[in-house]
This record gives C-alpha cells, structure tokens and sequence, in this order.
C-alpha cells in the first residue's frame, strides 16, 4: 500500500478520485438512498395524517352541529309542552268565566221569568177588576 492509499484516497472504476474506500462509499449511497425512501415515507405519513385529521375534524364539526341541533329540537319541544299547558290553563280560566256568566244569567233570566209571571199575573188582576 502506498501511503495516498494509507490516507484514505482512492480512484474509482472510472478514475474519479474518491476520499472514501469504495465499500464505506457504497454503504453511505444505500444510506442516502434509505434516507430519501424514510423522507418520502414521512411525508406519505404526513399526508395521510393530515388527510386524516381534516376527516376527523369534519366529522367533528357536523357531529357539533348535530348536537347544537338537537338541544335545540330537546329546548323546542321542552317550550312547547310548557306552552300547552299555560295555554290549557288559559282557555280552562275561560271556560269557568263562560260558566259563570251562563249561571249568572239563568239566574238573572229566572228573575225576569218571575217578574213577568208577577206583572202578568197583575195585569189580569187589574182586568178581572175593571170588568
């Protein structure tokens, strides 16, 4: 060996100085070759994610909205039961002031009926005597 070659410089088959022996060349070619495929791989990985994660964030969203959705339709049909019921004891106080305007008046159509049985009842009196 000479001493270039005790220094670690070599020609390659094409005569290209090389600093490497050929075999520590050949490994750090299949490592940069590996450490592109890793690269692309992570970006493939990356990628995927992302797709992933904008899927999964979508689905968030409309599950979200969903959600807000039916609060609202639970809030809605919650109103509506109170508002049937209010609007049931409305029309029952109606009602009940209905029934005591119809008894005041019976009573008050009865006492007509009595003044007018009472004022017939004169009238053929004041004939009876006149005759």
């Amino acid at each position: 060996m000479s001493s270039v070659e005790n220094r670690g410089i070599t020609f390659d088959e094409l005569f290209r100085i090389r600093v490497l022996d050929p075999d520590k060349y050949s490994q750090t070619e299949n490592l940069k070759e590996e450490c592109s495929a890793f690269t692309e791989n992570i970006q493939t990985l990356s990628t995927t994610v992302k797709t992933l994660i904008d899927a999964v964030d979508g689905q968030a969203e409309r599950i979200e909205n969903e959600k807000l959705r039916a609060v609202g339709t639970c809030n809605q049909a919650t109103s509506e039961v109170e508002v049937r019921k209010r609007k049931k004891k409305e029309l029952q106080a109606i009602v009940a002031e209905k029934k005591e305007e119809i008894e005041r008046l019976n009573v008050q159509y009865e006492s007509l009926l009595k003044v007018q049985q009472e004022q017939e009842l004169l009238i053929a009196k004041i004939s009876d005597s006149n005759m």
